[in-house]
């Protein structure tokens, strides 16, 4: 009796394991880790899905969850041709599966390119792929729009934030070097050091520039006057060494700098504070300029060229 018990369970548990593994026409195995119990989606309706695919060494070579931007796939019947799409388009919402492809099947069926150096072409490949929605292109638009707006909403509160930080660091910095700056309403801070002449320089046209850049700690990332970066041990034989030319309101260069050029004569010279949010923001611009980072320019408008 507990044999007959003991044998019963085990069939049980093989058939269990057996529902679960499934295969595409061209007999690729796939694991059902979880099913939705929904309808296989439609040719012409949007998948949209969550994926993770690993190498034979458990190095992960894409995942869809760092993607702030949900990842979406119209159903076609043309996609049976790719192995890793041949076992999506057999998936309703709320399925996730597991599989392997062979990396040489992958990369000639899917990625349709050589395989990379160093990847043993005898390595499987595993992937981990669920279904979060099955929606229609015109739903798939309007997502589109909503993450987007969302996206936008988020960045410029994050900005926001970040100018406040900024500004707080600039006015302290300026305090304690006892420095009177002038603001505008952008956050900027100058100090004319040399007045001009003329009326300042407007959008359209076409300035010639010296300058010195360097973080709000004193740390030196450029400038066009030679002396200077052979005084910071940053001269460039390669590079030549003369005012910047530019044409205001091309966004040639950072926001910061097409504001404080406009306040800005023929002949005149400002210092600058620049928070981050006017300059290269939340990118790294370069070893010395991190994301966030204030900078801080010596400028001198040496010419505003006049319109031929």
């Amino acid at each position: 009796m507990k044999k007959s018990f003991l044998l019963s369970v085990c069939v049980a548990g093989l058939l269990m394991a057996c529902t679960k593994t499934k295969e595409t026409p061209s007999g690729l195995k796939f694991t059902m880790v979880k099913s939705g119990g929904a309808d296989v989606a439609a040719n012409g309706q949007i998948m949209v899905i969550t994926f993770l695919f690993k190498d034979g060494k458990d190095s992960v070579w894409s995942d869809s969850r760092t993607n702030p931007f949900p990842t979406m796939i119209k159903v076609d019947s043309a996609m049976g041709v790719d192995p890793v799409m041949e076992v999506v388009q057999m998936l309703g919402k709320g399925d996730s599966v597991t599989f392997q492809v062979p990396a040489k099947e992958l990369f000639a069926k899917t990625f349709r390119s050589p395989i990379p150096p160093g990847v043993d072409s005898t390595a499987n490949f595993t992937f981990q792929i669920g279904v979060t929605d099955v929606v229609t292109e015109e739903r798939a638009l309007e997502m589109q729009k909503e993450f987007m707006t969302k996206q936008n909403e988020e960045a410029l509160k994050a900005e926001k934030e970040q100018l406040g930080k900024d500004t707080v660091a600039i006015d302290l910095f300026l305090k304690e070097k006892a420095i009177v700056a002038k603001k505008t309403a952008s956050g900027l801070r100058y100090v004319i050091s040399k007045p001009g002449v003329g009326p300042n320089a407007q959008t359209g046209q076409q300035v010639r520039v010296n300058y010195t850049g360097t973080l709000l700690d004193g740390t030196f990332f450029d400038s066009s006057i030679e002396s200077v970066a052979k005084a910071n041990n940053a001269y460039n034989a390669q590079r030549p060494y003369e005012p910047l030319k530019l044409m205001l309101g091309t966004q040639s260069v950072i926001s910061g700098w097409e504001e404080a050029l406009t306040l800005m004569n023929q002949g005149s010279k400002m210092t600058v504070y620049i928070p981050s949010t006017l300059a290269y923001g939340n990118r790294r611009r370069s070893e010395v300029i991190a994301e966030n980072s204030i900078l801080v320019f010596e400028m001198e408008l040496v010419e505003i060229v006049k319109a031929k």
